[in-house]
């Protein structure tokens, strides 16, 4: 694990082609093993999670072939249906993969799987399910060894829109015997994305985008040639960087209908925003303002993934802002890194106060997660002095060489691994 090298004080801007969505690739490699067929997958964003599935896909016995962004699976050859523990740990999304070899093959073995520690993120929504549509489930040190002799479709009523739940189901149901409704099913544009993937490959699915998806089980998926869509939390990372440097964006790529909440609050913070059919066109003002609040939820509120970079652009608005976390936790990490850079924050459990400065300075930083990553990055870029912001392997799991990305807009960043 390396750290990144930023030297802060630069406007950023310009023109950018926002990348294929880290949380709508992930749920639709898991899902290629059940096309029994060849999958082509464009537009993937070359991304560490992304790798980390494609090893999964490998070891299970896939054949895959890469160029560039153009993915390539054959899931014919699969032989296997147990994923490592080293490969379960080192991505959240693993548990996918469950949904999927039961669906294809009755059975499947699986650890608990790792990623950000952002808070509880307990997959009992997803075996409960399992469970109900007749999947026996054992958990032998820390293994779970599932087997479904008989798949069958059920009512599924989920306690919480989860995604990875909605997902789980959705790749276990589109084999089942029967219909399978999921109720209060996730609404994000990533399970719109799987349900068309899913439907390109010959699976029966209605009313994805709502919180009722029925789904009536296949017993044959075929190829499917499929366009990965843009990532809406890249989308925003870029424009928050934009905005805290006072700089003018060209987004290219990133659709208004997907990133509503978080657009309306960059126009809330004084950003100029036009908007075109594929593109999002951001000027900072003289100064952010603030003075209003924010609370993360399920799709279409604001986003949990996104308030990690709202949180570090709000270090430097005028005014006040309450930003309240409701989906994990501990998903405030990043609050105390960015007051060692001269921000003003006051945490009360899952409230968070954000009380304006006039500036920030460099500091030796420390990621412990993903987004909490990448808001760093946005601090250290906007702060006067240079700054390391350490964990790189956190935010390569879902933005591609970004200090590439946030040089070639005008900032100064650079990848050092730890041997350098």
């Amino acid at each position: 694990m390396g750290y990144y090298l930023v030297e802060g004080g630069r406007v950023l801007g310009g023109e950018y082609s926002v990348g294929g969505s880290k949380n709508a690739v992930l749920p639709i490699l898991a899902a290629t093993i059940l096309a029994q067929d060849e999958v082509v997958l464009e537009n993937c964003p070359l991304i560490s999670d992304f790798f980390v599935s494609l090893d999964i896909l490998e070891e299970l016995g896939c054949q895959v072939h890469r160029e560039g962004r153009t993915l390539t699976v054959d899931s014919r050859s699969l032989c296997r249906t147990e994923i490592g523990e080293d490969m379960v740990g080192r991505m959240r999304s693993s548990i996918l993969f469950l949904g999927a070899l039961l669906g294809r093959e009755r059975r499947a073995s699986l650890g608990h799987p790792g990623g950000c520690t952002i808070g509880r993120r307990p997959i009992d929504l997803h075996l409960r399910a399992f469970e109900k549509m007749g999947v026996h489930i054992r958990e032998v040190e820390d293994i779970f060894h599932c087997e479904a002799p008989v798949l069958l479709g059920y009512h599924i009523y989920l306690d919480y829109p989860s995604v990875g739940a909605t997902e789980n189901v959705l790749l276990l149901a589109v084999k089942a015997e029967g219909t399978t409704v999921i109720h209060n099913a996730a609404r994000e544009p990533e399970i719109v994305a799987l349900a068309r993937f899913l439907r390109a490959c010959g699976a029966e699915i209605y009313g994805e985008g709502t919180p009722t998806i029925m789904i009536e089980g296949v017993r044959k998926m075929h190829g499917a040639v499929f366009t990965i869509p843009f990532d809406r939390i890249e989308a925003g990372t870029f424009l928050c960087a934009a905005a805290m440097t006072g700089g003018t964006l060209y987004l290219k790529g990133a659709q208004r209908q997907y990133m509503e909440r978080t657009l309306e609050v960059l126009e809330q913070t004084g950003c100029a925003l036009r908007y075109e059919e594929d593109a999002v066109y951001l000027q900072a003002p003289t100064r952010l303002l603030s003075d209003f609040t924010v609370a993360t939820g399920p799709y279409p509120a604001f986003p949990t993934d996104m308030q990690p970079m709202l949180m570090s652009l709000l270090t430097l608005a005028k005014g006040t802002c309450m930003i309240s976390e409701t989906v994990f936790e501990a998903r405030f990490r990043h609050a105390a890194a960015l007051c060692q850079m001269g921000a003003n924050i006051q945490i009360h459990g899952r409230n968070a106060a954000v009380f304006g400065v006039e500036k920030l300075h460099g500091a030796r930083l420390e990621a412990a997660d993903l987004r909490g990553g990448a808001a760093l990055l946005l601090a250290a870029l906007a702060a006067e002095g240079q700054s390391r912001v350490y964990g790189s392997a956190f935010v390569e799991r879902g933005y591609e060489k970004i200090e590439d990305a946030l040089t070639f807009l005008g900032g100064r960043v650079r990848l050092v691994s730890e041997k350098g």
